[in-house]
C-alpha cells in the first residue's frame, strides 16, 4: 500500500511511504490507544432516538449508549448486496476496492457487469502477476460506459481480463471458486474475490431515526455522506 508523509494530531509526523495493510491497521490501533478512542467493531446501529432532555440514545446490535450528538458517517455505497452463496463469509471475499496496488500476484475472481467491477477487474489487471477472471450474470455489458466498454474490450482482447458471460459463482472456496457457466460448473482457483452487486443506501434507517426526505431535499444527501451532526428539530435536515 502507497501513501505520503502526513501530519497527524497527538501522533505526529508519519513518514513512511509504503507498508502493508498489516501494519496500516497496527499503526491506527497504536493511534486509537493513544488517544483513548473507543472503537466497537462489528456492532450494528439499529435505532436512534432522541430524549426530553436533549441527549441520544443508541441501540446497537450489541448494546445501548448515551451521546449528547451523533455523527452519521455512513458512506455513499450503503449495505453492499451479497449473493447468498457458500463461502461468501470467507475473508478473502471483499465489496469495495480502495488500492489495487495492494494485490499483486493473486488469482482474482470480480463479479458484476457495471462500472466498477469493469474498473476495479481493469485495476487489478494491471498490478504485477495478477490472473483476474469477470464474472456477468448477463451475455454482454450493456450499462457500462463507452470508455470503460473499449477498455475493457482491449483487456479482454490482450488477455490481461478473462470474461465469462452468463456466469454466476455458486461457491466460494479457501482457494477456488466455482461458477455456473452457462449451466455446465467450472472449478477456477482463486486468491481473492470482489464483488460488485449494488448496494442498498440507508434510507430506510435515516428515516427510521428521524431524517425527513421529500423532492425539496435534492441536497440532503450530500450532508448526510459529510457526517453532519444528527439532530431531527435541525432545519438544515429539512431544507
Amino acid at each position: 500500500m502507497l501513501t505520503s508523509p502526513v501530519e497527524f494530531p497527538i501522533y505526529g509526523k508519519f513518514r513512511k511511504t509504503e507498508l502493508s495493510k498489516e501494519n496500516l491497521l497496527a499503526f491506527w490501533s497504536a493511534v486509537m490507544q493513544r488517544a483513548d478512542f473507543k472503537a466497537r467493531t462489528s456492532e450494528k446501529v439499529e435505532d436512534i432516538r432522541k430524549e426530553a432532555d436533549g441527549s441520544f440514545t443508541i441501540a446497537s446490535s450489541k448494546d445501548r449508549y448515551q451521546a449528547r450528538a451523533v455523527i452519521l458517517a455512513l458512506g455513499r455505497g450503503g449495505t453492499p448486496h451479497k449473493l447468498g452463496v457458500k463461502g461468501e463469509d470467507l475473508p478473502k471475499v471483499m465489496y469495495r476496492l480502495i488500492e489495487t496496488e495492494a494485490y499483486t500476484n493473486h488469482r482474482v475472481l470480480v463479479v458484476g457487469g457495471g462500472d466498477s467491477a469493469v474498473e476495479a477487474a481493469m485495476g487489478l489487471a494491471n498490478q504485477r502477476g495478477n490472473e483476474i477472471t469477470l464474472s456477468y450474470r448477463k451475455e454482454s455489458f450493456t450499462r457500462i460506459k463507452q470508455r470503460n466498454a473499449d477498455r475493457i474490450g482491449e483487456c479482454m482482447r490482450n488477455g490481461k481480463v478473462r470474461v465469462l458471460f452468463n456466469s454466476m459463482p455458486v461457491e466460494i472456496k479457501r482457494q477456488s471458486v466455482v461458477l455456473d457457466v452457462g449451466g455446465r460448473m467450472h472449478e477456477v482457483a482463486n486468491d481473492y474475490v470482489w464483488i460488485f452487486a449494488g448496494a442498498t443506501p440507508p434510507f430506510d434507517f435515516l428515516k427510521k431515526v428521524g431524517v425527513e426526505f421529500g423532492a425539496h431535499n435534492v441536497g440532503l444527501e450530500a450532508r448526510w455522506i459529510a457526517g453532519l451532526v444528527y439532530n431531527p428539530t435541525d432545519p438544515r435536515m429539512h431544507r
